[in-house]
């Protein structure tokens, strides 16, 4: 098995607010497009007369997963598209090739795609997963150093995808090795059926 997160990758997106745990496995990116965008947050400085920096915070970092897909004969898009708008939020989690590492989760997303063409590869859509903050979303939360339950828009767990009926898969998360927080993550569905 690896020992870093990178190979082959799974992706698997929900719509936000799903009553069950189910979610569908896109089919295979192209090669070497699936990455994750950090943005670092802007910093404010405070300045005093002489100019001796008295203090300094950073705001959050935002973060876009991207990856492109083909345009397949006899295989559908994951999203209904119009002019590069798709409607409704989504989670996404994408999976190592190695599904015992650490995978990439975000709780809220907004999609935009960009449908391109060349006569080198053929029709491809990009999609971008724009991180939005999960409220609520057990999956992505984590404790502050005031002791406060709070959601991040970018997670590192470990993602088991188990396939069901339909195409469908149910996701089970974890909080990888090392990390402050413990074992399984418990989410809870409206619908067990």
């Amino acid at each position: 098995m690896s020992v870093t997160s990178w190979g082959k990758c799974s992706i698997f997106i929900q719509p936000v607010g799903s009553a069950k745990n189910e979610w569908d496995k896109l089919d295979t990116p192209k090669e070497d497009t699936t990455q994750v965008n950090p943005t670092k947050g802007d910093t404010m400085t405070q300045t005093e007369e002489g100019g001796g920096t008295v203090d300094r915070k950073t705001k959050k970092s935002t973060y876009e997963a991207v990856y492109q897909l083909f345009i397949k004969k006899g295989v559908a898009q994951p999203f209904k598209t119009i002019d590069g708008v798709i409607e409704g939020n989504y989670r996404l989690a994408i999976q190592p090739e190695d599904p015992e590492l650490p995978g990439v989760y975000m709780g809220n997303t907004t999609v935009g795609a960009e449908e391109g063409y060349t006569t080198a590869d053929g029709a491809l859509i990009t999609y971008t997963h724009s991180a939005l903050i999960p409220d609520g979303d057990v999956v992505a939360k984590t404790v502050n150093k005031k002791n406060e339950e709070v959601y991040c828009a970018y997670r590192w767990r470990v993602i088991t995808a188990t396939k069901g009926t339909g195409g469908k898969y149910a996701l089970t998360f974890k909080h990888p090795e090392g990390a402050t927080e413990t074992g399984d993550i418990k989410e809870t569905y409206t619908s067990s059926v």
